[in-house]
């Protein structure tokens, strides 16, 4: 959970989840350079994967990171001359309905190499969902992957603005004892 909370990422923090061999979860996905093309296919999985995040508890996707076994192994470097961090925010804008407010994109770079470089796409919990992606589907994260919602999910969705957004700010808890007399 610390790499979720973070407000800055580096190359230091994915090699840690390597070395941790932190696994893929309902918050956290890896997805190698090839995850990124400008085919309308690989825009489609794009929107999929990242307004199923939006439409559950928000989490991060980490572009550049190959995987086996749900377990990040190596870096999978993306060129940042051909696949900008302005180009990724375009197909996110672009392919997913209602937009989704407040993504970060994180773009590190090993050694400061253009080409050498990792987008950690951090989306937050959405209170407008549901967002439809490219393929006119709604997705929700479901353990490693995202699945397609059924209806009634996404009729839920649609009441999610009116859920309070409550916080504990500061509790105190007190021992009682009542075998004082």
């Amino acid at each position: 959970m610390f790499f979720l909370n973070k407000d800055n990422y580096t190359i230091e923090d994915l090699k840690v989840l390597i070395d941790l061999g932190t696994e893929e979860s309902t918050y956290l996905d890896y997805k190698a350079a090839g995850a990124l093309d400008k085919t309308d296919a690989k825009k489609k999985e794009i929107s999929k994967d990242v307004a199923a995040f939006a439409n559950s508890d928000g989490g991060i996707i980490i572009y550049g990171m190959e995987e086996e076994g749900h377990k990040p192994i190596a870096f999978s470097y993306i060129d940042g001359n051909i696949f900008t961090k302005e180009w990724l925010e375009q197909v996110i804008s672009s392919t997913i309905s209602k937009r989704i407010k407040n993504i970060k994109i994180f773009p590190i770079r090993n050694n400061d190499k253009l080409t050498e470089s990792i987008y950690v796409v951090k989306i937050p919990r959405s209170y407008d969902a549901p967002h439809m992606s490219k393929d006119n589907c709604y997705y929700k994260r479901f353990n490693f992957q995202s699945v397609k919602m059924e209806e009634y999910e996404v009729r839920d969705l649609f009441n999610r603005h009116n859920t309070p957004n409550l916080v504990i700010d500061a509790c105190d808890l007190l021992l009682i004892d009542t075998n004082k007399k």
